[in-house]
């Protein structure tokens, strides 16, 4: 009996020990500062955003788990180029997460990525 419950002790130890870790993605250029050399003009209706989202069915999660900021931005930025905008870069981004779940039938994660979508070229000072 008691080779048991040092069995089940031991068993919760590794289990609450346990964790896991995501990469949310590769990103070319990232700044919380002010960049010297970048001169964002923005203009009206450059504004876009982009998400990825993890579904979740029963207890089962679907979706890219490694690459969630990467695939946010590149929606975003192709989101831009559907509504005719040109640009290369977000400036004055911001990334939300957001989840809901019906517990054991559904959930959704979210990660969503809005920016003013500019040119690059135009953007640094000459």
């Amino acid at each position: 009996m008691i080779k048991k419950g040092l069995l089940a002790v031991a068993a919760i130890a590794v289990l609450g020990f346990s964790g896991c870790s995501t990469r949310l993605g590769n990103m070319t250029v990232v700044s919380t500062n002010n960049v010297d050399g970048l001169s964002a003009h923005v203009t009206k209706d450059v504004r876009t955003t982009g998400e990825s989202c993890l579904k979740t069915y029963i207890l089962f999660t679907f979706g890219d788990f490694q690459n969630r900021l990467q695939i946010a931005t590149d929606n975003a930025i192709d989101n831009g180029h559907a509504k005719g905008i040109k640009g290369d870069v977000l400036v004055n981004a911001k990334i939300d997460v957001s989840h809901w779940y019906i517990p054991l039938i559904y959930g959704q994660n979210c990660l969503t990525v809005q920016g003013d979508l500019i040119p690059l070229s135009d953007s640094m000072k000459k």
